[in-house]
């Protein structure tokens, strides 16, 4: 297959075991143009109110805008012509573009459109990196060491950043004033589970599963929802399924609930 797509020559991405190959130059690809824009402009992602699927098919379809940074250049007189799109209206959405440049480094990054990076990943990414810049330059073994980031999508988020085109309208972005508050590191390492990750599954009898998740964070633990490499240790319940077999092959310590009971009651 080609290595590079032959609409914009961004690298193309196939993942062994799945049969299609995909182009990587989501922000900028004028064959990917109006679905990535309608995910930048979603509400989980940037929020903008007004811009909804035929705004965007319209401004495309008129050579408007190309990639998510030309919505910061559009003014009220370049609106008003589009169909069912009234003065007010305009100013509406002209506003709405400019509210939305306060964002969280979480919502930019699930904005960006990156393959398999949904909102919990971008949170986990944030929080984890912190900045922007850490995570562009991130490589596939450090993304590995974020929450639920497996091999494949550090390999997407690798390749999403790799992609000049994707670069540009990155830093086209931020040149239109987009912001988001500075993150603090987390004070977890004081904590007596700081740095250890856990794992449940099966069915917990004298607690929920939420309530364990929320008592292991309270003390400073991950707490992940699959087996890897970096799991310290596996809860498991009743009918536990396919993560107590994976943390068995790969030799992690397996607890059961009074175990886990024992250490959630420890006077540390």
């Amino acid at each position: 297959f080609p290595v590079s797509c032959p609409v914009c020559d961004s690298e193309i991405e196939r993942i062994e075991g799945e049969a299609i190959a995909r182009c990587t130059g989501g922000l900028y690809c004028a064959a990917q143009r109006k679905e990535a824009i309608k995910y930048f402009a979603s509400r989980k992602a940037m929020n903008i109110d007004g811009l909804g699927v035929k705004v965007v098919e319209q401004l495309v379809d008129e050579h408007l805008i190309n990639n998510p940074a030309d919505l910061f250049t559009l003014n009220t007189e370049q609106l008003v012509p589009l169909e069912r799109m009234a003065a007010k209206k305009a100013e509406n959405l002209i506003n709405a573009i400019d509210q939305c440049k306060q964002t969280t480094l979480a919502k930019f990054i699930l904005a960006l459109g990156i393959r398999e990076v949904g909102d919990a990943t971008a949170k986990n990414l944030a929080e984890h990196f912190l900045t922007l810049d850490a995570i562009q330059n991130a490589d596939i073994e450090a993304l590995e060491q974020v929450d639920d980031v497996g091999e494949i999508v550090a390999k997407h988020v690798v390749t999403f950043f790799r992609q000049v085109h994707n670069q540009e309208v990155i830093q086209a972005l931020i040149a239109t004033g987009i912001y988001w508050p500075e993150i603090q590191a987390k004070e977890s390492h004081e904590l007596p589970l700081a740095g250890k990750t856990y794992v449940l599954t099966g069915t917990l009898t004298k607690m929920d599963r939420n309530e364990a998740k929320l008592a292991l964070q309270a003390l400073g633990a991950k707490v992940s929802g699959s087996v890897s490499k970096k799991t310290d240790y596996v809860v498991a319940g009743e009918s536990a399924g396919s993560n107590l077999t994976k943390a068995q092959d790969l030799g992690i310590s397996v607890l059961s609930e009074d175990q886990l009971l024992n250490i959630l009651n420890r006077d540390f």
